[in-house]
């Protein structure tokens, strides 16, 4: 709908694809399919697209990184690839993993200990804290 909007205001094709995010072939079979069956043809307009390689294999992979998440991008290659026989980029993986199984990246590090406290201590503010607030964990009591 959009690219016939455009086209009525008068934009020329280049433009059209640029703004409406497509290539100018799909600008003008779009404007083409709009001339020969009206606002009805755009409404029913399939877009075609090539299936992935991989998606046949959805529900074994989802199987398989649940039970064992990937760590990196590329281990996740490794793995499909043994799997599957399908060796992809990790562009596509990654899309793969995030988009159709639904991963998503998980940021994991080690929580400093302060200086001046031993690992007990600082477990023990941290309880504090999560416990009552803030206040708890800096008197050491629960927060009135």
């Amino acid at each position: 709908m959009e690219i016939v909007w455009l086209k009525s205001q008068g934009e020329k094709h280049t433009r059209i694809a640029e703004l409406a995010g497509v290539s100018r072939p799909t600008v003008q079979r779009v404007l083409t399919l709009y001339v020969q069956q009206g606002l009805e043809g755009l409404r029913t307009f399939q877009w075609k697209g090539q299936p992935s390689a991989l998606t046949p294999h959805r529900q074994s992979l989802e199987q398989e990184f649940q039970e064992r998440p990937p760590h990196t991008v590329a281990e996740a290659c490794r793995r499909i690839e043994d799997l599957t026989g399908v060796r992809r980029r990790a562009t596509r993986v990654r899309l793969f993993l995030r988009k159709t199984l639904g991963l998503r990246f998980r940021k994991v590090a080690a929580v400093p200990v302060p200086p001046k406290e031993t690992v007990e201590e600082h477990a023990r503010k941290q309880a504090a804290f999560l416990k009552g607030g803030i206040g708890a964990a800096v008197s050491g009591g629960p927060r009135r």
